[in-house]
């Protein structure tokens, strides 16, 4: 399987993070422009490219306290991202993570309260977030979280998935985003097995 997932901006920068459970591996890319079409036009690219299965992308909660200039074009950005479907036939699904769930789990990351695999974080000049001690920008940070929270924590090793399916199999009931979770860390545990 191969997932592509955006933190999308109408009208600053786009991160971009691509995973694929064959050989591809991963790849980080981003996207500035203060236009939301060149950034759709970014995105098309790179889906022609990498053609993926899985969209993953970051979507906003629709209300904040004030309304800004990019708003408009993040909105335009994110519809023709959900399009996408329609004109790629390998796209087998598009789903979303709010906004409201990655800004959390990354303050999390900053605060040293969250941790992922292979994800160093270092202060000063110079320094900031690696991931398998490659340099990502905070935007492409942004799109390695949507993936991780989207996935169930798919990124972390074989290991860590087994345990965290154990603790949910051990819950006398389990609410219906445990049974989504249990679901999917049990459908990447077996996709990586193969």
């Amino acid at each position: 399987m191969k997932y592509l997932c955006i933190d999308p901006s109408g009208t600053g920068t786009t991160g971009i993070f691509f995973f694929a459970n064959d050989k591809s591996g991963y790849k980080f890319s981003e996207y500035k422009n203060a236009n939301w079409e060149e950034h759709l036009n970014f995105v098309v690219e790179i889906v022609k490219e990498k053609q993926p299965d899985i969209i993953i992308y970051e979507n906003t909660t629709y209300i904040y306290g004030r309304q800004h200039q990019g708003t408009v074009g993040l909105y335009k950005l994110i519809g023709g991202i959900v399009a996408l479907k329609y004109v790629f036939d390998f796209i087998k699904e598009i789903n979303s993570i709010a906004v409201n769930q990655v800004k959390p789990f990354k303050d999390k990351l900053f605060a040293g309260r969250e941790q992922l695999e292979s994800l160093t974080c270092k202060a000063g000049r110079g320094k900031g977030w690696k991931y398998k001690r490659q340099k990502i920008s905070l935007h492409q940070l942004d799109a390695l979280v949507v993936y991780h929270l989207w996935s169930g924590g798919s990124l972390e090793s074989k290991k860590i998935i087994k345990k965290k399916i154990t603790q949910l199999k051990l819950k006398k009931r389990l609410g219906i985003r445990q049974k989504e979770e249990l679901t999917r860390l049990e459908k990447f545990l077996a996709e990586r097995s193969k």
